[in-house]
């Protein structure tokens, strides 16, 4: 298994592979966030829809935003998809594996 840091390339890597295996047309867009501002908008979603958001702290943020990979050129051109992970055979499985509603059956 990657190490988490790899993990958000992995699952945008399998999400453009699901894209293309049904003929639709896929983009990665990355539009980075300063901490300040993100932290902002958290507490206006927070403060106005709390029912249809998902609660998060200052410490939640910052981790996940220690986790983040931002999208390499690759990625971002539209480039060729790398092959899965060691011990998938292809990104169906890892896709099936991590989200249980691509799981066929």
């Amino acid at each position: 298994m990657r190490d988490r840091a790899r993990r958000g390339h992995d699952e945008r890597s399998a999400l453009r592979w699901l894209a293309r295996s049904v003929g639709a047309a896929c983009q990665v867009v990355y539009l980075p966030v300063d901490r300040d501002v993100q932290l902002v908008r958290i507490a206006h979603r927070q403060g106005t829809t709390p029912h249809q958001t998902f609660p998060m702290s200052e410490a939640d943020m910052d981790a996940w935003r220690e986790q983040f990979q931002v999208p390499d050129a690759a990625e971002l051109d539209g480039g060729q998809i790398p092959a899965p992970p060691a011990g998938r055979p292809g990104w169906p499985e890892w896709a099936a594996d991590h989200w249980p509603s691509c799981a066929d059956g």
